[in-house]
């Protein structure tokens, strides 16, 4: 029974792990926390560097922004060409994270793996009182400039690896002075389809992406994409969040006992 049980869920756990990276991403932002340890698990075994699997990753989970992208779009009509500089400075700092990671070799990478997780999992939980420190500190005002500099920054990080940059976007807007939940999730989703969008392209012009890999988890982290954003207002976002913090702890203290 153990030896084709085992097989059976290494099968399983991607296209799983995809779905709900798609759902949570949405929800609460971390989904990389599920999906690239489940790649990563299974393009080892094939032969596949840790870099092309990050890109494998990034590509995949992009279609998912893009259906959450299309459920907020009402929420996004009355921005119109206000959404432009904000959608550039993402490009421009999206890019640039992904230029890193083409040339960040797979060994390098796998050593800073688990930091980057734990840089992620704390951050997310810091986000829940540094957004309410930076909203207060804004005084209601909104700080364009800094939003476009912030934004660019942040999207750096997001083309590069992109776990918890959904939390780094949201404090940013509260600090620029942008307070409403449900505008400030449609602006978040808005910026990471742009920001892990440019480096997708990228990477798939650099024949950097795994297909064999990739195509079951676009599909699927795209459909719990699309659920998310659909059930997001019914969803207890703080609790959600917790969850994703425990997940990213777990997740980040594997891979140091992966690579002591």
């Amino acid at each position: 029974m153990a030896p084709t049980l085992i097989p059976l869920l290494r099968l399983c756990w991607l296209p799983v792990a995809s779905f709900f990276a798609g759902v949570l991403n949405t929800i609460a932002g971390g989904g990389s926390f599920l999906s690239l340890p489940a790649l990563l698990a299974t393009t080892t075994v094939a032969g596949v560097g840790a870099v092309s699997a990050q890109a494998t990753n990034t590509v995949a989970l992009w279609p998912g922004q893009l259906t959450s992208l299309v459920a907020f779009r009402k929420q996004l009509q009355t921005y119109r060409w206000e959404l432009l500089p904000l959608g550039l400075a993402s490009g421009a700092g999206g890019w640039l994270g992904g230029f890193l990671l083409l040339h960040t070799g797979n060994r390098r990478f796998r050593e800073m793996l688990p930091w980057l997780l734990l840089f992620a999992a704390v951050m997310f939980v810091l986000s829940f009182p540094l957004g309410r420190w930076l909203a207060n500190l804004s005084n209601g005002r909104r700080y364009n400039t800094a939003l476009l500099i912030g934004m660019f920054v942040v999207s750096v990080y997001v083309g590069y690896f992109g776990a918890g940059g959904g939390f780094l976007v949201m404090a940013l807007f509260g600090f620029c002075g942008i307070h409403d939940m449900h505008e400030m999730n449609a602006l978040k989703v808005l910026t990471a389809a742009v920001s892990i969008g440019i480096p997708s392209i990228s990477f798939i012009i650099a024949g950097r992406v795994q297909w064999r890999f990739c195509l079951i988890m676009t599909i699927l982290a795209a459909i719990g994409g699309y659920l998310g954003a659909h059930y997001s207002r019914k969803v207890n976002q703080r609790a959600m969040r917790w969850v994703v913090v425990v997940i990213g702890f777990l997740t980040a203290g594997y891979f140091f006992l992966q690579h002591p």
